[in-house]
């Protein structure tokens, strides 16, 4: 690897020069925590190949994103692509965004008309009306009398 190449994660392309070499099996990106020590950082990952991977002697584990002790992995400066984020990391900012959008029951909210700050306060507001709204509820249940004296 030349100086001037930096190391990024495969994942989601932040630097991990401060990641100590050679890099462990439990070393992980400090942005979106996917494991380093993985074929998909390594310079013999070459989907297509057998076993996606150029190197004959490495016997490549089935799943590409998991740690292993494969012992010629090499990191790739290379391996960052834009498009190259795994379906978990894009399943949980869908999950992520899919539950941010239930706090809203107001329908004019349109993510792109507000900016973070106005966000915030929308869940501020939010929050403060349930919470309200679940202190002021009467109990319905003679049980819950006994025990809220």
């Amino acid at each position: 690897m030349h100086m001037s190449e930096q190391l990024l994660c495969w994942n989601c392309g932040t630097s991990i020069e401060d990641v100590p070499r050679p890099i462990s099996r439990h070393a992980n990106c400090s942005q979106c925590f996917e494991v380093l020590h993985c074929c998909r950082l390594c310079r013999h990952y070459a989907p297509g190949r057998p076993d996606d991977c150029d190197e004959d002697r490495a016997e490549p584990p089935t799943n590409k994103e998991t740690a292993n002790f494969c012992e010629y992995f090499k990191p790739c400066s290379t391996a960052f692509k834009t498009g190259n984020r795994i379906p978990q990391s894009l399943a949980t900012e869908k999950f992520d965004a899919l539950f941010d959008d239930e706090l809203f029951d107001d329908e004019s909210f349109d993510d792109e008309s507000f900016d973070d700050d106005a966000k915030k306060a929308k869940r501020d507001q939010f929050d403060s009306e349930k919470s309200a709204a679940t202190h002021t509820k009467e109990s319905t249940n003679p049980f819950d009398d006994l025990f809220n004296d």
